[in-house]
């Protein structure tokens, strides 16, 4: 995604290639699994007030799917794969906590344990980069241009680069 040569210039660009593939895929799956003969009798669905409910939840949902898909494309762009699925399996703690003290899931051992191995894997990968950034290293990839760096969409970078008066230093 750090490469112009692909043609993904920004995450609108990437998106709208995959987001059609992404529906055409959910569709069939829920064509092939959900229940659709207990749509009739679904109290999502019976009134005007349930419709516009569950349009709005959709909704909701569609936006935040929307905004975790451009965030970890920034994530990705500007820091690592690597980084972006530490941030995942964060999520995937959080989301077993949630379960377990607001929707009260069970908590097993086997819960306990990939909570624990969570805790120990994310906390090794942060002592190894903060090792790393003390020690003045920079990983493949990464800017060298310090903690101030940030993302920029590459379409505004083009334009600089076409203008040859431009000083400006270029992240790739």
């Amino acid at each position: 995604m750090k490469k112009e040569a692909y043609g993904l210039k920004n995450p609108l660009v990437l998106m709208s290639y995959v987001t059609p593939i992404m529906a055409i895929a959910t569709a069939l799956f829920s064509l092939m699994l959900d229940p659709w003969h207990e749509f009739r009798t679904s109290t999502y669905f019976n009134s005007s007030w349930s419709i516009m409910r569950s349009c709005l939840l959709m909704l909701f949902g569609g936006t935040l799917a929307f905004f975790m898909v451009l965030t970890e494309y920034i994530l990705v762009s500007v820091t690592s794969a690597v980084t972006v699925t530490i941030a995942g399996v964060v999520k995937e703690a959080v989301t077993i906590l949630v379960a377990v003290f607001y929707f009260h899931d069970e908590f097993t051992w086997m819960k306990g344990f990939g909570l624990l191995t969570i805790m120990v894997g994310v906390s090794l990968f942060n002592w190894y980069k903060y090792q790393k950034l003390h020690n003045g290293e920079t990983t493949a990839g990464s800017p060298t241009h310090g903690p101030a760096s940030k993302y920029v969409i590459l379409d505004e970078m083009d334009e600089e680069e076409d203008d040859p008066d431009s000083t400006t230093m270029h992240l790739n």
